[in-house]
Parts: C-alpha cells; sequence; structure tokens
C-alpha cells in the first residue's frame, strides 16, 4: 500500500510501515510541512493513504467538497499505540481502505463515513 504520513503521527508508524514493505512519505522527511490541503491534494494525486491526527480534512472533505483518498485519522492515540491501532484497520478494512472513505478512530472506537455520505453534509 502507498501512505502519506503527517507530521502529527510518531515516526514509528512510518518505520513499521516500511518495514512491512509499504510506500510511505513521512511529512517531516519532506524538509516543509506545506499545509492540510496541499497535502491532501497529494494524497489524492499520488493514490496514497493518508494517515492523520487532524480533523481539519474532514472540513476540506465535506465542506469544501475537495477530492480525497482514503483518510486515517488517529484520535487521542499515543504515539506508541498509534500502530497498534493502524494496523487493527488494515486488517479488518482492507475492503473499505479502497472506498476513500474517512476512518476516525480512537482506542475505543473507530467510525468510517463513505464518500456516499458526504452528499449529506
Amino acid at each position: 500500500m502507498r501512505f502519506l504520513v503527517d507530521s502529527c503521527i510518531s515516526k514509528f508508524v512510518t518505520e513499521s510501515l516500511r518495514a512491512q514493505q509499504h510506500n510511505v512519505i513521512w511529512v517531516p522527511e519532506t524538509g516543509y510541512d506545506p499545509g492540510d490541503e496541499i497535502l491532501m491534494q497529494q494524497a489524492y494525486e499520488e493514490n496514497r493513504i493518508l494517515i492523520t491526527a487532524e480533523k481539519d480534512f474532514g472540513d476540506l472533505v465535506f465542506v469544501y467538497n475537495k477530492p480525497h483518498t482514503t483518510i486515517i485519522r488517529l484520535v487521542a492515540t499515543p504515539p506508541k499505540k498509534q500502530m497498534n491501532l493502524l494496523e487493527t484497520i488494515l486488517e479488518n478494512y482492507s475492503r473499505e481502505l479502497q472506498e476513500n472513505v474517512l476512518i476516525t478512530a480512537s482506542l475505543s472506537r473507530i467510525r468510517i463515513k463513505y464518500p456516499s455520505d458526504e452528499e449529506n453534509h
């Protein structure tokens, strides 16, 4: 899989995904953070799953109708547990990951919004 990992996500996630042979770009390694809208556009253009902790991406999708790939938002998850939560998502939601969904996940809950849900906002 191809991932774009936001700067608010632990480097451990990037290292773990790479160890599993995934193609990963971690924003801090690029030299600067270009901002949420550009990151989302880059993920879309490069067909990468965007991993973040920022909630602003939901506004870009639902309020501003920006095109997007799947976005995984890890909420209130300590850095050392981010990869465990991400592995749960990758193992249990492989079909959904292909559908440009928005996944909001915490240690106690995983919520998925499908592209068709966007029409309701």
